[in-house]
Formats: C-alpha cells, structure tokens, sequence
C-alpha cells in the first residue's frame, strides 16, 4: 500500500480523496492545508491518519510515501520541487508545470531524486477510456482519422483569481486540457503540427489522425467527443468521466466508483514497481499537451 499525503484542500481535493479511498493499493495517509481546522475537519470525514498545517512538516514525516498536489497551478512546479527534495513520489494535478521549461526541469529532477513523477489525468485512466484505448489499439473502428472533443461551460458563479491573472491560468490550462489529452491518447501518435485559434486547436498527428478540439468558459458546448475510423465510430458524452459511450449504434457501459482511482493505482503500482516515470502519462505524453497549449 502507497501511504499518500494530499496536498491542497480545495474543490478538486474532495474527489481526488474519494479516488484513493476506492483504490486498492493506496492508502490516504495524511490531509494538508494551511488552515489546520480544515485539515483536520478533512481527517476526521475521510480517516486520514495525520493532518497538518505545514507542507514542510509532512513531507518530512517519513511514513508518508506520495504527495497528491492539488494547489493552484502556478504554484505545482515549486510544491513539485520541494516534495522531491523531501524523496517523496508525486503525482500533481493538472497542468502539471505552465510552461515546457517548468517540466523538464521537474523530471530531470525527479529522475536525479529517483522519485516517481506523474501528471493527473484521471481522463485516460478512467475504465471507460481505458476499454476504448483497447478497443482502438484492435482496430475494432479501423484506422482513426479524426478526432472532435469539446469542454466548455459558460461560467455562472465567481472562481478564484489564478484561474485569471496568475501563469497557468485561463480556460485552455484549467479544462482544454480534458480534450487535448484524450485526443493525444486516443489518436495514439506524436503530434506533427498544431494550428490554434483562441480556445481552439487543429492537432496534426504523425499517423494521419486529426484532431480538433474546443474548450470555452463563455459558452457551453455539447462536451462530447467523437472518433471516426475507416470502420466504424465512436461517441461519448462527457468524456473525461462517463461510463457509457456508442460505437457502431453498439452501447458500451462500464463500472466506476470514482473517475480519480484509475490515475491513483496506476500512480501506486508504478511506484510499487520501482518506475520513476509512467508508461501511459510520461514526460513526453505531458509535453504533448503544452505543445498544443503553445507553452
């Protein structure tokens, strides 16, 4: 079991918690926040075993095997740093850093620390998407040639200025990512060139897949991705967390507890298995995405 401490106990956090509760090879250690009521009030729901106030004091307790980051993302490269100062694993939420240069310096230092190092994307280990990968992989739709996925939501109650004004900041970083990274993921080839337009982008992928994908807070969309092969189709609704999606008029539905624990035990397993880096959301996987972002 991976003792994992959560770093950050903001909106995101809650389920984030509820995925390492259902996982079966992670244990939640300890809560952090810098209001020590709240740590403790998020102690005593989810039975976490310590809860501190200070970031530096729990990566220094050496029970803990892996930090959770769900901070702000302008702060994820420096809380990133410190946690592998500390020889602690780390799995941050996404954007993992804000810029290319941010990241690499952050797994050149984890590879230096012989730490695990992982962006959440919880979108490409949920069962759903994990069953549809498979199902690409055996060309049960052919050979994929175009990719639309869409987020959007037009915003009706107020959320924290970085979401703004601090780097990592706007629509794209905060919920464009879901597509981008299910796009890359599903066309399954390194990205040859990418034309963008606001909140929009054109992926151009070495095997001939292309994508397009969408992200707003103005308007709201369909949020639903479709893939098109040479035989056949596929549609999901809400992709980064559903449990049922069309292909071939054909329903396909799945079991979830909670669309976090798929990134969770693929974190613990990798760490358990001595990696520092995962197979599926590796180095380069997140480099991908900030090439779309521009960044």
């Amino acid at each position: 079991m991976i003792r994992i401490g959560v770093y950050g106990l903001g909106k995101i956090s809650y389920r984030v918690i509820q995925g390492i509760l259902y996982a079966n090879n992670a244990d939640l250690y300890a809560v952090c926040s810098s209001n020590l009521e709240k740590a403790n009030a998020f102690k005593e729901e989810y039975g976490a075993r310590k809860a501190y106030d200070s970031y530096e004091e729990m990566l220094q307790d050496a029970n803990l095997d892996m930090v959770y980051i769900c901070t702000p993302n302008y702060l994820h490269a420096k809380h990133i740093q410190m946690a592998l100062n500390n020889h602690k694993h780390v799995v941050c939420e996404k954007p993992m850093c804000v810029s290319s240069k941010e990241l690499n310096a952050c797994f050149d230092y984890a590879k230096k620390q012989n730490c695990f190092l992982m962006e959440a994307h919880k979108t490409v280990f949920t069962p759903l998407n994990q069953k549809l990968f498979e199902v690409i992989s055996n060309k049960q739709i052919g050979q994929v040639k175009s990719i639309d996925a869409q987020y959007a939501t037009r915003l009706t109650e107020t959320i924290s200025g970085w979401h703004f004004n601090k780097p990592g900041s706007g629509c794209m970083f905060d919920i464009g990512v879901y597509p981008i990274c299910y796009a890359n993921r599903m066309a399954n080839s390194s990205i040859l060139k990418v034309s963008r337009f606001q909140d929009e982008a054109l992926i151009e992928y070495e095997n001939g897949c292309v994508a397009h994908i969408a992200t707003s807070w103005d308007v709201d969309m369909e949020n639903t991705a479709h893939i098109y092969g040479t035989k056949g189709s596929v549609t999901c609704k809400n992709f980064w967390k559903n449990t049922e999606l069309v292909m071939n008029d054909k329903k396909i539905v799945v079991e979830q507890k909670s669309d976090f624990t798929g990134e969770i035990e693929h974190a613990c397993t990798c760490i358990e298995s001595r990696m520092i880096e995962s197979p599926v959301m590796s180095r380069n996987a997140s480099l991908e995405i900030l090439k779309v972002i521009g960044v």
